[in-house]
């Protein structure tokens, strides 16, 4: 079969008869383009909930912990038993010896009654190790509060950051700003911290014995978590206040960062074998085996993208198998005059599969370049909106989806080709002496 010639006659074939298509074209372009923005969006908005979760949250890939039941190990939060001193120690002596942990952090849930002279209320919150929780969190969050210092630049004594809608509660004034990741070279907004006069006082019920502690705090930031309802109760403090006030040297999980182009995997997996060897009852988990709203949101949008790719491609096969009856039909006379002339069934429908394919081609292109203008400009216009639930704003991104655009591109064609066949091989199967005899 000449390689050659097919080519050239298609092309002039689509140059030809490509007008008649152009509605179809139209259909095409039009339905590729909402592909690849709903694909960009759907990458962009996965980008940011990881972000959200291992930098923002300081959660890093990895998390350490003691699960107490099969639904702590399901589900996070729901009944860790706490890491001790010792084994801290020898978990402290496995992670440092693993080339690929950049950082670990320590992290102690506190929860109990917090007030001022004005209110009481309950708080919920962490205690950490403040330093490396900031090389967790990397230099686009490490500047975590919207007023006052970060807890890593500050040097009072007893420091504490709040929830916004915590700090309120107290009686602070809260900036309406949410946080935003600083951006290379940005400096981040700093803004005074003016709460009511004296220090805050923290009650709690102590680790291992019914017994009541109180401490007195100083608030020196606020801090937008995304959630109101985590910012209602929120409150961060350094991990030797937090273990003084439950009166504790044990703490309930670690956060680990690893290094770039660590395997996520093969590291958990190491380091839950080097682990069990040294004796410890731990489990290692991925950041996002319990990270339920990852997973739901990540579902969410996977599904609806599946949603519009199935659509897509049954409109854009049945538009060209429309478009294929049509345009072949009225040439069944030029198909028969080139098997009469010695050309075989496979050339013919090899011919009209490669018009079929340049034409799609042609519509996924434009569309694929429609996207990139979309893509282009949206990223441009440095769009922000509140999400339902969320307490600050967050930037509306459409991803560069090469591997999307390329994996349409090549789909287009494959339907393009298989929608020829259908009404080729239905006008190649009339005899050719009837077709030239038609009027």
């Amino acid at each position: 079969m000449n390689a050659k010639l097919l080519l050239s006659m298609s092309l002039r074939n689509v140059r030809r008869q490509g007008r008649k298509s152009v509605g179809t074209l139209v259909v095409m372009a039009v339905s590729i383009l909402a592909l690849c923005l709903l694909a960009g969006y759907t990458q962009s908005n996965v980008e940011l909930i990881q972000n959200a979760f291992m930098r923002w949250g300081a959660r890093g890939h990895l998390v350490i912990e003691r699960p107490s039941s099969q639904l702590a190990r399901e589900v996070e939060g729901a009944g860790q038993n706490p890491i001790t001193a010792a084994m801290q120690s020898d978990i402290d002596r496995v992670l440092s010896k693993d080339a690929d942990v950049a950082a670990r952090a320590r992290i102690l849930r506190i929860s109990g009654m917090v007030s001022n002279a004005r209110v009481s209320t309950i708080f919920a919150g962490i205690g950490q190790d403040v330093q490396e929780v900031r090389r967790i969190k990397g230099p686009a969050y490490e500047y975590d509060v919207v007023a006052g210092t970060p807890l890593w630049q500050e040097t009072r004594a007893h420091p504490l950051v709040l929830g916004q809608g915590l700090a309120a509660i107290l009686g602070c004034e809260v900036p309406k700003v949410g946080f935003a990741p600083a951006q290379p070279g940005q400096t981040p907004a700093s803004r005074p911290m003016r709460c009511p006069p004296g220090p805050l006082e923290l009650m709690v019920s102590t680790r291992g014995v019914a017994r009541i502690n109180a401490t007195q705090a100083l608030p020196t930031g606020i801090m937008d978590w995304g959630i109101k309802e985590i910012n209602d109760r929120l409150v961060v403090m350094p991990m030797a206040e937090a273990q003084a006030l439950l009166n504790t040297r044990e703490i309930s999980e670690y956060h680990v960062l690893l290094a770039d182009g660590a395997g996520l995997d093969a590291v958990r997996d190491r380091l839950s074998a080097k682990l069990k060897a040294a004796g410890l009852d731990v489990t290692v988990f991925r950041w996002s085996d319990r990270a339920a709203f990852y997973q739901q949101f990540k579902a969410v949008l996977g599904g609806f993208l599946n949603f519009i790719a199935i659509v897509a491609g049954i409109v854009g096969f049945t538009s060209l198998l429309n478009a294929s009856y049509m345009n072949f039909a009225q040439r069944a006379r030029e198909f028969a005059t080139l098997r009469s002339l010695g050309f075989t069934r496979r050339f013919v429908m090899t011919l009209t599969a490669l018009e079929n394919s340049w034409l799609a081609a042609a519509a996924a292109l434009a569309g694929i370049a429609c996207a990139l203008g979309v893509t282009w400009a949206v990223r441009a216009a440095k769009i922000m909106w509140i999400p339902p639930g969320s307490s600050n704003a967050v930037p509306v991104e459409v991803a560069w989806v090469a591997p999307v655009y390329a994996l349409t591109l090549a789909g287009v064609v494959i339907l393009a080709a298989l929608a020829s066949t259908i009404p080729t091989r239905k006008i190649l199967r009339r005899p050719i002496r009837s077709v030239l005899s038609e009027g």
